[in-house]
């Protein structure tokens, strides 16, 4: 018989694996407390494990395998990694290294067989600058962009971004975009070369998304619906989108009001030009599972873990 064709829409939030499937429920479990997943199909994939394991299966996120784990990082951030999975066979990671001088991209293009790196020394490129985070996208294994960010001395946070070419392995400093990006940057997301999306937390300010549709040279605030009187602000989570269909999305909001917090998901069918809201989901905080991450400085909460929601569909 002929298999039928999946989609996954992947979005990490805190920590258990939920599967949505033409508008139901069920879960689904994994070995790994993780930070990021990405599913090729409903075998193979990767994941980001919260003590910065990179994970790879071929037989469903049940058996993950560890096919790199990175200690070498910094002690002044916490630990914190981000990656970018491609496809299959390729997979980028970013960290800042322990002599606080290099940030640091990983890159594989056998299934985590060989790994080869890219240093960039962020004080080039900015007067204040430290090791604190940085995201990574990539929308094939030719595209891909980095976005630095500063720990936030005296309420002041430095955003560089950064253009890496997926075939030459090199690098290019696109812009400062300190002061585009008010808020905390707690995501990067291309959709392709043009478009792409910064998620923030608050910090005073009513922006909460950002949008590119020129390659990272200029960022717009994008609002996604008029909040009610009553909500005091709304933080966004990084959206994401389908692996075969680029133009297929989903978003989480996080909807801070006086009296309690809602978690609101968003779809879009347009490549976010358009977000219709489709459902709640909930969050659940376990700080035990959250040590060594950067999430406790940068969430309002003291910490999260991850959770995966996917979107599963027939043809």
């Amino acid at each position: 018989s002929m298999l039928k064709k999946i989609e996954i829409i992947v979005l990490v939030l805190c920590s258990s694996v939920i599967l949505i499937s033409c508008n139901t429920y069920k879960q689904a479990s994994c070995p790994y407390l993780l930070k990021q997943i990405y599913m090729c199909d409903t075998e193979t994939g990767w994941a980001l494990s919260m003590e910065n394991e990179v994970l790879f299966t071929e037989k469903g996120i049940q058996n993950f395998q560890v096919v790199k784990q990175v200690t070498d990082i910094s002690s002044y951030t916490d630990d914190f990694m981000n990656a970018a999975f491609v496809d299959e066979y390729s997979a980028y990671i970013t960290y800042f290294a322990a002599d606080n001088e290099n940030l640091v991209v990983e890159y594989t293009n056998d299934g985590g067989g060989v790994w080869k790196q890219i240093n960039i020394k962020y004080g080039d490129y900015a007067e204040i600058c430290d090791a604190g985070s940085s995201f990574i996208s990539f929308t094939d294994n030719k595209e891909g962009y980095l976005l630095y960010c500063s720990t936030p001395g005296m309420g002041q946070m430095t955003k560089l971004l950064f253009h890496i070419d997926g075939i030459g392995k090199t690098f290019t400093f696109e812009g400062d975009l300190t002061d585009e990006i008010l808020g905390y940057p707690q995501g990067l997301s291309f959709v392709n070369k043009e478009i792409g999306y910064i998620a923030v937390d608050y910090h005073g300010n009513s922006e909460y998304m950002y949008k590119t549709e020129d390659g990272g040279k200029t960022w717009e605030s994008v609002e996604i619906y008029t909040k009610s009187d009553n909500v005091n602000y709304i933080e966004s989570y990084t959206p994401v989108f389908a692996t075969k269909d680029r133009q297929k999305g989903m978003l989480v909001l996080k909807e801070v009001a006086i009296e309690d917090i809602t978690y609101k998901v968003f779809m879009t069918n347009d490549q976010g030009n358009k977000w219709i809201e489709s459902g709640r989901t909930e969050i659940y905080i376990n700080a035990s599972a959250c040590k060594n991450t950067r999430f406790r400085q940068t969430l309002s909460e003291a910490c999260k873990k991850t959770e995966q929601i996917y979107k599963e569909c027939e043809p």
